[in-house]
C-alpha cells in the first residue's frame, strides 16, 4: 500500500511539473530553434530603421515574439549607446527629468505637457519646495530594474532577481495593498516610485482628511523618490503640492519630486518623429526611457499590454487587480513593440514568464 501511494505522489508530482514547464513561457526559450546570427541581425536593422506595420495587435506583435525568442540575448553595449545618445540629445533626463533650481527659473513659464495652451508662473512658492540639483546625479547606474504593473507577473517569482538590482523604478505600484503582499513576484527594494495624482484624488481623498493613510502608503516603499506629474494638467498642481508638504509634515524618508513638463514633451517629440502616435506616452515608457540615459544594462518586468499570455492564458490586467485602462490615452501595444525591438538589438532586457 505505501509502495503504491508512493508512485501516485511521484506520478502526481510529475503531471504538476509537466504543466509548469509547458506553461512555462520565456523570450528566449532554449527549445526554441535558434534562428542563424545574419537572419537575426537582419531582424534587427528592421526593427531599428522602424519598419513597422501600422497596426500592431497582438496577432502581430505573437508572431514577431516567435521570431525573437529564435534569436539568443546578447547586450548590445554600442546600441544602448546610441539610444543613449539619442535620448541625451533631445531630453537629457540625468539632468531634467525632475523640476529643480537648476532647470527652473524664477519668473518664468511652465508649460504643461498634457496641456500645452496652459502655462504656470514660476514663484518662490514652488522654488521653495523644489530640490537644488537633480537627485540622479549618480548616474549612470550599472544595473537597473523598471518594474510595470502588468499582471504577466503574478506568480512569476521575480522579486528576488528584481531586488538584486542596483537602481529600481515602480510604475503606479498598488497604493493601499501591503507591497508584502506581492513580495515574491515584484520585490521590495525601490528607488523611485511613480504615482498618479489621481490616485491622491481617488483613493486619499486629495489629503484633506486621509493624510497618514498617504503617509503609510509611501512609507511602505522605504526612502524612495515618489515621482509625481504634477505640472502635466493645471488640475494636478495643488493636490501634488499636498503631496510633499504632507510628507515633510510627518518626517517620511520618501521625498516627492515633480516631473519636469518640459522633458515630457520633448520626449513626446523624440517618439512622436519616430512614428509612436500616442495622445499621451504611458509612465511605463517615460520611465524606461529615463532609465535607457542612466542605466548600463536594464530589465524590464510586468510590461505586457493584453489580457492573455504568450500561450492564450487569461491574466488580469494588474498583478494585483483586473481594472481596466482608460481606453484612448495610450498605445500600450506600440509602445512594447519598441520595448521588443529594444531586446532584440541587446539595448535592455525584456522579462516575460517566470524567474528561476
Amino acid at each position: 500500500m505505501l509502495h503504491r501511494q508512493s508512485w501516485v505522489l511521484v506520478l502526481s508530482v510529475s503531471i504538476t511539473l509537466s504543466f509548469s514547464l509547458s506553461v512555462l513561457w520565456r523570450l528566449q526559450s532554449p527549445e526554441a530553434p535558434v534562428m542563424g546570427a545574419e537572419r537575426c541581425r537582419g531582424l534587427g536593422q528592421n526593427w531599428s530603421a522602424g519598419t513597422l506595420p501600422a497596426r500592431q495587435d497582438q496577432g502581430w506583435i505573437l508572431s514577431q515574439l516567435k521570431l525573437v525568442q529564435s534569436c539568443p540575448w546578447v547586450h548590445n553595449a554600442s546600441a544602448l549607446g546610441q539610444y543613449r545618445e539619442q535620448l541625451g540629445g533631445c531630453c537629457n533626463a540625468s539632468a531634467d527629468l525632475v523640476l529643480t533650481h537648476n532647470n527652473t527659473r524664477l519668473g518664468s513659464q511652465i508649460v504643461y505637457d498634457g496641456q500645452p495652451a496652459q502655462k504656470y508662473l514660476v514663484k518662490e512658492e514652488l522654488l521653495e519646495i523644489l530640490l537644488q540639483g537633480s537627485p540622479f546625479q549618480a548616474a549612470p547606474y550599472e544595473c537597473c530594474a523598471v518594474v510595470g504593473g502588468g499582471g504577466i507577473l503574478r506568480e512569476s517569482g521575480c522579486g528576488p532577481e528584481i531586488d538584486r538590482a542596483q537602481f529600481i523604478i515602480r510604475i503606479n505600484p498598488p497604493w493601499g495593498w501591503p507591497p508584502e503582499d506581492f513580495a515574491n513576484d515584484v520585490g521590495t527594494r525601490s528607488n523611485v516610485v511613480t504615482m498618479n495624482p489621481s490616485v491622491l484624488r481617488d483613493r486619499f481623498g486629495g489629503l484633506g482628511r486621509w493624510r497618514r493613510p498617504f503617509v503609510e502608503a509611501v512609507g511602505a516603499y522605504g526612502a524612495a523618490l515618489l515621482l509625481v506629474p504634477a505640472f502635466s494638467f493645471p488640475g494636478n498642481i495643488q493636490v501634488s503640492f499636498q503631496a510633499l508638504y504632507t510628507l515633510q509634515d510627518f518626517d517620511s524618508p520618501a521625498r516627492t519630486v515633480f516631473m519636469n513638463p518640459e522633458y515630457l514633451a520633448r520626449l513626446d517629440g523624440h517618439w512622436h518623429r519616430r512614428g509612436l502616435r500616442a495622445n499621451r506616452l504611458s509612465s511605463g515608457f517615460m520611465l524606461v526611457n529615463a532609465a535607457l540615459e542612466m542605466c548600463r544594462h536594464l530589465t524590464l518586468y510586468g510590461f505586457w499590454p493584453f489580457p492573455s499570455d504568450p500561450e492564450g492564458r487569461p491574466l488580469p490586467h494588474h498583478y494585483y487587480d483586473n481594472q481596466p485602462p482608460k481606453r484612448g490615452v495610450h498605445a500600450m501595444p506600440e509602445e512594447f513593440t519598441r520595448y521588443l525591438g529594444m531586446h532584440l538589438q541587446g539595448v535592455l532586457r525584456l522579462h516575460l514568464g517566470w524567474c528561476r
